[in-house]
C-alpha cells in the first residue's frame, strides 16, 4: 500500500494545484506527520517503480524522460490506481509542456482508470469538456457533457452546459428543451432561476422558428419574471408570430396595457386605432387619454390629432347606448348582441356588467366562445376575481385563442412574485 499525499493538477477550470509525491518519500512523510491521510493507493511493484522514476525526472525538469517512464508504467499497469496516477504525471507533464492533446488523454484516461473520486472525476470531464470546446470539437464536448449530466441530472449549471452544446451543434429543440430540464432542477431544489436562462430558452426557440416552444418559454419567461420590458418582448413576440385577428390582436393588447408593457407612441395609437375600429370608442378614448399623460402620444401630431376628433364626439353617445341595447340583447335569439353590448361595457371598466352579458351570450349562443371566455376571464382579472379569472381562461381550449388565454393566466399567476413557470407544458 502506497499512502496518498498531495496530488493535484493546475488546471484553469479548478483542479487544485500540486504534484505527486514519489512512494518513498511518501512513506517517509507519513512519518512525519501526525494527520492520518484521506486516502490510500494500492500500486503493483513494477507499475510503482516506473511510477516513482517518472516522477523523480519530471521534478528535474526532464519531462521527455519523464513521459517515456510513464508509459513503460502505463504498459505494466495492473491496478485502477497504476492507471490513475500515470495519468496524473501524464496531466502535469502536460500543463508544463502546454500540450493540450497530451493534457485530453490524462485528463481521459484518469477517468477511465475508475479509480478518481466522483468529484476528481467531475473536475476532470470539466476540464475535457473545455478542451474540446476550445478546439471547436462540439461532438467531443457533447459527449462530455451528455456523460456529466447522466449521473449528475440535478446539476443545473451542467445542464445547461449541455443545451449550449445541442445549440452549438444545431440541435435547437434539444437545446432548448435540455434548459428547461435545467430550470425544472433549479425550481425542485428550491432554488432561484436565473432570468437568463428563460431569456436564453426564448431566444433559441425563437430564432430557431421553433413555433411549438416560443410560446411556452415566453409564458414562462414572464411569470417568473414579470417585468413590463419582458412582457413587452413577448408579447411583441407572440403577435409577430401568431398572425392574429383584430379581436385577437386587442385581447392581447388589452393585456399589454395591464402589464405596463404599452411604451410608445405606436403601441398606444395602434391599441387605439383597433379598439375605434371595432366600435368601442369608450376603449380608444381611455388608451388616447393614458398615452397623452404618459407623454407617449402627442395631441400636435396630425395623426393623433385626427384620431381624438373621431373618437370623442363618439363616446358619450355611445356609453349612453348601452342599457338601450342591453335590453335588446336580452330579447335577441342569438347572443351575438349581448357579446358585443359587454365588449362596449368592458371598454369603459363596467366589468361586472360585461361579465353578465357575456355570460348571456354563451347561453344563447351564436357566438365565438373561446373569445367571449378569454374576455369573461379579462373582465373577472380586472375585479380581482382571480378564481374566476382562471377558470374561464382555462375555458378557453386550442389554436391562437388558447395561447391568449395561457398569457393572461401567467399574468395572473406571476403577480405573487413567485417563479412556478417552466419552458415546456
Amino acid at each position: 500500500m502506497v499512502s496518498r499525499t498531495a496530488l493535484g493538477f493546475a488546471l484553469a477550470l479548478g483542479i487544485a494545484s500540486g504534484a505527486m509525491v514519489a512512494p518513498a518519500v511518501a512513506k517517509e512523510k507519513d512519518k512525519k506527520e501526525a494527520a492520518p491521510e484521506a486516502r490510500k493507493f494500492k500500486f503493483s511493484k513494477k507499475a510503482q517503480k516506473a511510477l516513482g522514476e517518472a516522477q523523480a525526472l519530471q521534478q528535474k525538469g526532464d519531462n521527455d524522460a519523464a513521459l517515456v517512464k510513464i508509459r513503460e508504467a502505463e504498459a505494466l499497469a495492473e491496478t485502477p490506481d497504476d492507471k490513475y496516477m500515470a495519468n496524473a504525471l501524464k496531466i502535469n507533464i502536460a500543463l508544463a509542456k502546454q500540450d493540450n492533446a497530451m493534457l485530453a488523454e490524462g485528463l481521459q484516461g484518469s477517468i477511465d482508470s475508475g479509480s478518481s473520486t466522483p468529484e476528481e472525476k467531475l473536475k476532470f470531464q470539466r476540464s475535457l469538456a473545455a478542451l474540446a470546446v476550445q478546439k471547436n470539437d462540439v461532438p467531443a464536448a457533447i459527449k462530455v457533457y451528455e456523460a456529466m449530466v447522466a449521473e449528475h441530472p440535478n446539476d443545473a449549471d451542467l445542464v445547461v452546459g449541455l443545451g449550449e452544446m445541442y445549440n452549438r451543434a444545431g440541435r435547437t429543440p434539444e437545446a432548448v428543451a435540455t434548459i428547461d430540464k435545467a430550470i425544472k432542477a433549479k425550481q425542485a431544489a428550491g432554488q432561484a432561476v436565473e432570468e437568463s436562462w428563460y431569456k436564453r430558452a426564448l431566444a433559441l426557440a425563437y430564432d430557431g422558428k421553433l413555433a411549438n416552444q416560443v410560446t411556452p418559454a415566453s409564458i414562462a419567461l414572464v411569470q417568473a419574471y414579470p417585468t413590463p420590458t419582458n412582457w413587452r418582448d413577448v408579447l411583441v413576440i407572440f403577435r409577430e408570430t401568431s398572425g392574429l385577428d383584430d379581436q385577437g390582436n386587442l385581447d392581447v393588447m388589452r393585456l399589454m396595457y395591464d402589464t405596463n408593457a404599452l411604451t410608445g407612441e405606436r403601441d398606444y395609437f395602434e391599441y387605439a386605432e383597433t379598439a375605434d375600429k371595432r366600435g368601442l370608442a369608450g376603449e380608444a378614448k381611455s388608451v388616447i387619454d393614458a398615452g397623452t399623460s404618459k407623454g407617449a402620444l402627442s395631441t400636435s401630431k396630425a395623426y393623433v390629432k385626427e384620431l381624438v376628433s373621431i373618437v370623442t364626439p363618439k363616446v358619450k353617445g355611445d356609453r349612453g347606448s348601452l342599457p338601450s341595447l342591453e335590453k335588446e340583447a336580452r330579447a335577441d335569439k342569438t347572443g351575438r348582441m349581448a357579446k358585443a353590448t359587454a365588449d362596449g361595457y368592458l371598454g369603459y371598466g363596467e366589468n361586472a356588467k360585461a361579465v353578465e352579458l357575456y355570460r348571456l351570450a354563451l347561453q344563447k349562443g351564436g357566438v365565438d366562445a373561446a373569445e367571449v371566455n378569454t374576455r369573461i376571464g379579462i373582465a373577472l382579472a380586472r375585479s380581482g376575481d382571480k378564481a374566476g379569472a382562471e377558470a374561464a381562461f382555462n375555458a378557453v381550449q386550442g389554436g391562437k385563442r388558447a395561447d391568449i388565454a395561457k398569457f393572461w393566466l401567467a399574468h395572473l399567476n406571476s403577480k405573487g412574485g413567485t417563479q412556478t413557470a417552466s419552458t415546456v407544458n
